[in-house]
């Protein structure tokens, strides 16, 4: 049983952000004269203060930039953890700008974000010269924050176009994973998604990282080994699940894969781990588009997807501020 998605959700923070952004927003975007000649701009019909003529998912991204200008200021008051720290704002300062380039885009007002430097000059100058008392918070209570999100946030996904369905997937993925970082992993029900064929392109992708991490282990020794050996038990554990929520549509698994040669120094080894560990989550987001509206089946991607981070920062790779895709 998957997590639960609650059939009516509030409407208080999307009603918000409307608001906010019409409250603020009083221009029309207009043609040109050569309107006959050529097709309309994307943005030719967008009144900037009615929600109504906006391009779809803008109430989800705006939601979106809002959960991650809202991490970005809790991550501000995290003690302890500093290369973490260091190591994740980077990737929540592209998420935000890379969501409000998406939006602006698309002619959508953005509303002013609570603590930006415009929400600071709107204040009354007395208040804003008070400097407010130091708050601390430990990282565990940023990890709870991120996990409370994830049902509205996979509930979103539900909702979303095939356009920034994938956008929005990888972005839940990272802040599941950042989640287990700061210490409270999610508490995934079991897989059940994605099912039938959306399952095969993950097959085909496990199945030769299962072949590869066997390899490269059998010519590891110690700590290398371990570390291949501690993704490959949990990569197999995906493998039997996924083959069963293919069911009859998982093709026979070959005899054997080619991988390149020679594996005979750690560095050979460890790139031919990574990349294969570096496949998964392209191939979980590319499944999103067969069980769109299907909030139970997204959350196994997320799942698999926040997963893979894990297995990858385990080989040593890079995080990146959309797993799966290249910058939206």
């Amino acid at each position: 049983m998957s997590a639960v998605i609650p059939s009516h959700r509030p409407t208080t923070r999307r009603a918000l952000l409307r608001a906010l952004a019409a409250g603020g927003a009083v221009a029309v975007l207009a043609g040109c004269d050569e309107t006959e000649r050529r097709p309309p701009a994307p943005t030719s019909t967008v009144v900037r203060d009615d929600p109504e003529t906006w391009p779809a998912d803008s109430d989800l991204l705006l939601a979106a930039r809002e959960r991650v200008h809202e991490a970005l200021i809790e991550l501000g008051h995290v003690q302890g953890g500093r290369n973490r720290v260091a190591r994740i704002q980077p990737l929540w300062t592209v998420q935000r700008e890379r969501l409000e380039q998406v939006l602006s885009l698309g002619g959508v007002p953005l509303p002013t974000l609570a603590g930006s430097p415009t929400d600071r000059q709107g204040r009354d100058e007395a208040a804003a010269t008070t400097a407010p008392a130091a708050r601390e918070i430990d990282q565990i209570d940023l990890g709870r924050l991120l996990r409370a999100a994830l049902p509205e946030t996979i509930a979103d996904l539900a909702e979303a176009t095939p356009t920034n369905l994938p956008m929005l997937t990888s972005l839940a993925a990272q802040h599941a994973d950042a989640a287990t970082q700061f210490g409270a992993s999610p508490s995934w029900e079991p897989l059940v998604g994605p099912e039938g064929a959306a399952a095969v392109p993950l097959l085909a992708v496990t199945r030769p990282a299962i072949f590869g991490l066997e390899v490269v282990a059998a010519r590891s020794r110690e700590d290398e080994r371990a570390e291949y050996e501690l993704v490959l038990d949990q990569i197999r554990s995906l493998t039997r699940q996924l083959t069963t929520l293919a069911g009859d549509t998982a093709p026979v698994p070959p005899l054997g894969y080619d991988l390149p040669e020679p594996l005979e120094t750690e560095g050979q080894r460890r790139s031919l781990a990574r990349a294969l560990v570096a496949d998964i989550a392209p191939a979980a987001l590319g499944a999103t588009e067969r069980v769109r509206g299907n909030a139970d089946q997204l959350t196994g991607i997320v799942r698999v997807m926040a997963e893979s981070v894990l297995w990858a920062r385990t080989l040593g790779s890079q995080e990146t501020p959309f797993p799966g895709m290249t910058l939206p």
